[in-house]
């Protein structure tokens, strides 16, 4: 059997430098540009309040299925910044909210999932002077 630590070894750097998430993935994409990375930090903190508000919404109304899909579409943004921290908990949010299963537990995880990304955006602003 082997055995991949090498989400543990993401999780002890994160610890380290202190920051919930970690732009080397698009600096990666972007090959070094820094120009192109700032992008990426602008575009995630202008677009990710729309989900926010979108995902306060559903919870308001009750509409689980709504909340899966809106998990889905942050999903990908929130393992390219290798927000370690919540990546399980909007895998849960998603299948949860897509089956209605659970649904006791959606609020306070869509809760704990906006808090964590508000948290980024306020260190990213910080980060890029934006």
């Amino acid at each position: 059997m082997i055995i991949d630590y090498s989400f543990l070894i993401i999780v002890v750097k994160k610890m380290e430098s202190g920051k919930l998430y970690d732009l080397s993935t698009v600096a990666s994409i972007a090959g070094g540009d820094p120009a192109f990375v700032k992008k990426m930090a602008q575009l995630f903190i202008d677009t990710m309040p729309k989900n926010f508000d979108d995902i306060n919404e559903a919870l308001q109304s009750k509409d689980w299925v709504s909340v899966g899909k809106l998990a889905h579409k942050m999903k990908a943004t929130i393992d390219s910044m290798a927000i370690v921290s919540i990546q399980q908990d909007i895998r849960t949010l998603e299948q949860n909210g897509k089956n209605s299963q659970s649904i006791e537990s959606i609020p306070s995880l869509a809760e704990k999932i906006i808090s964590v990304l508000k948290q980024c955006i306020a260190d990213l602003k910080n980060e890029f002077a934006i």
